[in-house]
C-alpha cells in the first residue's frame, strides 16, 4: 500500500566511474572516493530494456542518449547501434514535459512498437518513422506465424486498461471490444483471437461490507458475460491469465486451499479449480510466460532467490545452458527460437544487468549490451540469503550483505517499504551504497512480506509495530549472536513503511540503535488515516489498510500505542528525518510533526526536505544530496567514536531545497 524504496532517477548528465578497489571502511575513507562511489551508483544506466527481431538479425535497445531515453537499432551480428527515436519537450495545454519512449518490442521483422510515458503508443519501422497510432499500451501481436508480417496487435486504448482493441499495425485501422462486464476491470484474460473472455471486476463507488470481487467469463466474443464467482476484497481470488482453446476453461493464477500461489485450470462450467497446472509447496509462481506463438512455458518461484522452470524440453536445455555459463545469475530469456537465437538477460547482485545473443546453431554466446558498462561488478559486494527464528519460532527470511572488512561490521538494518512487499535477490544500489562504505546490510522479510506465503503474509495482520517489529529486532540479536554485527554501531534506516520501522525500532528497542534515518515515514497511523494522504482518499484503499492495521479481530492496540509521535519520549539515539514536499502517500506533516516533536522533546535530530519531490527521490542530484548526508550521518554516529550523549542537543534543520 505505501511501498517505496529510493531509486535513481532515470538520468543523469555524469558518466559511469570505476569504483577502484573495494574501499576500507567508512572511516577511513577520504571524501573524493566516497563521492566517486556516488556517483557512480546514481549514474544512468546505459541500456535500459533490448528487443530482439522474431528473425533475430536486428535488436531495438532503449538506452541514455546524453539528454533522455533514446531508442537505438542495429544489426545483431554488427552490433552498428544508432539512434532513430529519442526525447523531446512537447507541450501540452500550459506546462512542457519531456515524451520519452519507456518500451520497445518488435512487433514483426519489419515493425517496432513503442510506448511513451505519456500514454500514447505507435508503430514505427527500424529506421525511426512513424507508421501508425496504436493506443495507449501495445499488448503484443495476435498472428500465428511469428516469421510473418503482423496484420493486428492487441493494444489498450486507454491508460486504465480498460478498453482493449485489435489494431492493424500498418494501418492504424481499430477494432475495439465494447463488451466489458459491469464494474471496473482489475485482471482481463484473452483468447488467441486477441478477444476479451476473462475479467476480475470490483464495485470502487464506496467500500462496504458488501464490496465484492467479481469473476466474468464469456463462451465467445459475441457471447454474453457470465458471473462465476463473488468474494471479499480481503480474500484471496483467483486471477484470469489467459483463455485457451479448450472450451470452458480459463487459466489461472490462484491460492486457493493452499499456501502459495499456483497456475490453475478452471472449468466455468463447474466453477471450480480442477487442475493443478503449475506450483510449488512453498514458494509463490510470481511470473509465467510463453514464447513465440505459446502462451504458457515456463514459470518463475520467487523464494529468497529466483528460479526458472520450464515445460518445453528444447527450452529446459537452453536455460540449463545459461545456467551453466552464468552460473550464480538470474538468466533470463527473452525472446527467440530455441532451434536458431535466443535473446537473453543475466544480472546479479553484483551486475544490474547484462544482454547477450545466444546462437544455438553456432554455440555461440555473444554480449550484445551492459546496463552500466562501468560499473565494475567484479567489485560489487556479494548478497547472501539467511533465515532465523524469530521468537514465536517463525522462520524468517533475510538478506545480508557485508562489507571487504572484517567483522564484527558496524551495520545499517535497511527496512522494505509496503509492508505488503518485499526484497529481492538483485543488484541494488543502496545496499551497495552502504557496504562500499564498511557497513553490513541487513534487510529482513519480516512477517506480512510477500512472495513467501499465504500464511506468512496473514501473521502480519495487525501486527505493526509488535510482532512485524520484534521480528527486525530478533534478527539483529541474531546476527550480533554471529558475530557479524558489533553491537556498539548499528543504525535502522527506511523509507515509507521502512521509515515508520525505522522510528518505531528507536522507540520500542533504543538500547539496540546508535541512529535511525527515516525517509517518509509514517509517524501518527491515527493522523495517517484521517488525513490527507492519497490513501484516504480511495475509500476501497482506505478500509482496505485499516484491516491491514487491525486484522478485524481486535488483536491491535490504539494507534497512539505503536505511533512514533506519540512516544518519541523513549527515543535516545540521534534520528534523521528526511521527507518529499510534494508527496502524497505519506504527507509532509507526518514528518514535520515528528521533526518538531523531537525538538519539543530535547532530541538529538536532523532533518532535509526536497521541495520537487514526492515519495520517493526521482532526480539524480537529489539521490545524491541524500546519499552524502546519509553517510555524512551514519559516520558520524555509527562510526568508531563513542556515540553522543542522547537529548543532548537538537541540530539546526538543513535548507529547503
Amino acid at each position: 500500500m505505501i511501498a517505496m524504496r529510493l531509486g535513481t532517477g532515470l538520468f543523469a548528465a555524469v558518466l559511469a566511474m570505476g569504483l577502484g578497489v573495494a574501499p576500507p571502511p567508512a572511516q577511513a575513507m577520504d571524501r573524493e572516493q566516497s563521492d566517486a562511489i556516488i556517483n557512480s551508483l546514481t549514474t544512468a544506466r546505459a541500456f535500459l530494456q533490448v528487443s530482439m527481431s522474431p528473425d533475430g538479425k536486428r535488436l531495438a535497445a532503449l538506452g541514455y542518449n546524453g539528454f533522455g531515453t533514446g531508442l537505438f537499432v542495429g544489426d545483431t551480428d554488427k552490433l552498428d547501434f544508432r539512434m532513430v527515436l529519442e526525447s523531446k519537450r512537447e507541450q501540452a495545454l500550459s506546462y512542457q514535459y519531456t515524451r520519452s519512449p519507456v518500451s520497445a518490442r518488435w512487433i514483426d521483422n519489419e515493425l517496432i512498437a513503442v510506448d511513451y510515458n505519456d500514454d500514447e503508443a505507435e508503430s514505427i519501422d527500424a529506421g525511426g518513422r512513424k507508421i501508425a497510432e496504436l493506443g495507449a499500451q501495445y499488448l503484443g501481436r495476435i498472428d500465428a506465424e511469428i516469421d510473418e508480417p503482423a496484420q493486428r496487435v492487441l493494444v489498450y486504448l486507454d491508460a486504465d486498461g480498460e478498453k482493449p482493441a485489435l489494431v492493424d499495425p500498418r494501418t492504424g485501422e481499430r477494432r475495439p471490444d465494447t463488451s466489458r462486464p459491469p464494474g471496473k476491470v482489475m485482471h482481463a484474460a484473452f483468447d488467441d483471437q486477441g478477444s476479451l473472455r476473462a475479467a476480475t471486476t470490483i464495485d470502487t463507488t464506496f467500500w462496504t461490507e458488501q464490496t465484492t470481487i467479481r469473476q466474468w467469463y464469456r463462451p465467445d466474443a459475441r457471447a454474453p458475460w457470465q458471473l462465476l464467482q463473488e468474494s471479499k476484497v480481503t480474500d484471496d481470488y483467483w486471477r484470469p491469465m489467459y483463455v485457451p482453446k479448450e472450451p470452458d476453461s480459463i487459466v489461472v493464477e490462484s491460492r486457493t486451499g493452499r499456501d502459495t500461489w499456483a497456475i490453475m485450470r478452471y472449468d466455468t462450467r463447474r466453477r471450480a479449480e480442477v487442475e493443478l497446472m503449475a506450483g510449488h509447496p512453498r514458494e509463490d509462481i510470481v511470473f509465467a510466460s510463453g514464447l513465440g506463438n505459446e502462451v504458457f512455458q515456463r514459470v518463475v518461484t520467487s523464494g529468497l532467490k529466483r528460479q526458472t522452470h520450464w515445460f518445453d524440453e528444447g527450452w529446459a536445455v537452453v536455460q540449463a545452458t545459461l545456467d551453466k555459463a552464468f552460473p550464480g545469475r538470474n538468466n533470463d530469456v527473452l525472446s527467440g527460437d530455441p532451434r536458431r537465437r535466443v535473446l537473453v538477460r543475466s544480472s546479479s547482485d553484483a551486475d544490474p544487468g547484462r544482454w547477450y545473443v545466444l546462437d544455438v546453431r553456432d554455440r555461440t554466446l555473444k554480449e550484445v549490451a551492459q546496463s552500466l558498462p562501468r560499473l565494475g561488478s567484479e567489485k560489487m559486494r556479494p548478497m547472501q540469503t539467511l533465515r532465523y527464528a524469530a521468537r514465536d519460532g517463525l522462520s524468517i527470511p533475510a538478506y545480508l550483505t557485508l562489507p571487504a572488512s572484517e567483522g564484527p561490521h558496524p551495520m545499517v538494518v535497511l527496512i522494505h517499504g509496503g509492508p505488503a512487499a518485499r526484497d529481492h535477490w538483485a543488484w541494488d544500489a543502496e545496499v551497495q551504497l552502504l557496504a562500499q562504505h564498511g557497513y553490513a546490510v541487513f534487510q529482513p522479510q519480516f512477517r506480512g512480506s510477500t512472495g513467501f506465503g499465504a500464511a506468512f503474509e496473514r501473521a502480519g495482520l495487525g501486527q505493526w509495530g509488535l510482532a512485524m517489529q520484534d521480528d527486525v529486532t530478533d534478527g539483529v540479536r541474531h546476527l550480533v549472536d554471529q558475530g557479524v554485527a558489533d553491537a556498539r554501531r548499528i543504525c535502522i534506516y527506511g523509507a515509507s513503511y521502512g521509515g515508520y520501522a525505522a522510528l518505531w525500532g528507536l522507540v520500542k528497542t533504543p538500547e539496540l540503535y546508535r541512529c535511525g534515518i527515516s525517509f517518509a515515514g509514517v509517524s501518527d497511523l491515527d493522523e495517517f488515516l484521517s488525513g490527507r494522504s492519497d490513501v484516504n482518499r480511495n475509500p476501497v484503499a482506505r478500509e482496505t489498510f485499516m484491516f491491514l492495521l487491525n486484522a478485524g479481530d481486535g488483536r491491535k492496540p490504539g494507534f497512539a500505542a505503536v505511533s512514533p509521535l506519540k512516544q518519541v519520549a523513549k527515543i535516545q539515539a540521534p534520528v534523521l528525518i528526511v521527507w518529499g514536499e510534494q508527496d502524497r502517500r505519506v504527507p509532509p506533516e507526518q514528518s514535520e510533526r515528528m521533526v518538531a516533536a523531537l525538538k519539543a522533546n530535547d532530541k538529538t535530530y536532523q532533518w532535509r526536505s526536497y521541495r520537487r519531490e514526492g515519495h520517493g527521490l526521482s532526480y539524480v542530484g537529489s539521490l545524491r544530496e541524500h546519499y552524502r548526508e546519509l553517510l555524512d550521518f551514519l559516520e558520524q554516529h555509527n562510526g568508531v567514536l563513542p556515540a553522543p550523549v542522547p537529548g543532548a542537543s537538537a541540530a539546526a534543520g538543513a535548507a529547503r531545497h
